[in-house]
């Protein structure tokens, strides 16, 4: 193909937009993590009843957000790393390690949301305003009457623990939904102007 030709033209201005288009997505990406990691601490650090955070709803907009996944697995570990410097410990190595864990959840249904129809990212997203803060509720509470003295060994003890919980459990609800309705609104006011900006770097570059 000669250097004149109109098709090593074209090919070169393609390979310029596909460039320009993966130097903003990059970029893009940073300041999606750097916005949602800052919303994650502030949240927890200002949370106006506790466990009304957005910590479940930015792992999963981070899980569908990031087109890879360690970004995505990344933020809610360095969210609660970050802002447990500022707040009570979790008094034994067992309940942080369920807290963090229980962070797979809403990043799976964000990655699951992601690239899928209509219909999955519904139903995805409808389950991240639930699963996530019951499976909290369970899970975390279980690990809290098996690893801490203050509730007694037996079913009954058990039992308490969980009816401790239920006022953190509602408060948890409210907040992933609050949060999810508030990072989508942002994401579908931000969608347009993306794309808006990309079409201008790719013009600067032509």
């Amino acid at each position: 193909m000669r250097l004149d030709d109109p098709r090593a033209t074209v090919s070169s201005s393609v390979s310029q937009r596909a460039a320009a288009c993966r130097n903003f997505s990059g970029q893009s990406d940073l300041w999606t993590f750097v916005a949602l990691l800052a919303l994650a601490v502030v949240g927890r650090w200002a949370q106006p009843a506790w466990h009304f955070t957005p910590l479940a709803a930015v792992t999963a907009w981070g899980g569908f957000t990031f087109r890879h996944w360690a970004p995505a697995a990344l933020l809610p570990i360095a969210a609660l790393a970050i802002s447990d410097l500022r707040l009570p410990s979790h008094d034994h190595g067992g309940v942080m390690a369920t807290v963090y864990a229980m962070t797979a959840l809403p990043w799976l249904l964000g990655r699951a949301a992601r690239g899928g129809s209509l219909k999955r990212q519904v139903a995805c997203w409808g389950m991240c305003g639930l699963l996530p803060a019951t499976a909290f509720f369970l899970v975390t509470n279980f690990a809290v009457w098996a690893f801490q003295s203050a509730w007694e060994p037996t079913w009954q003890g058990l039992l308490e623990c969980y009816a401790a919980g239920i006022p953190f459990y509602r408060t948890m609800l409210a907040g992933d939904l609050c949060y999810l309705s508030l990072l989508a609104g942002c994401w579908l006011a931000a969608n347009g102007e993306r794309r808006k900006l990309a079409e201008a770097a790719i013009r600067l570059r032509d």
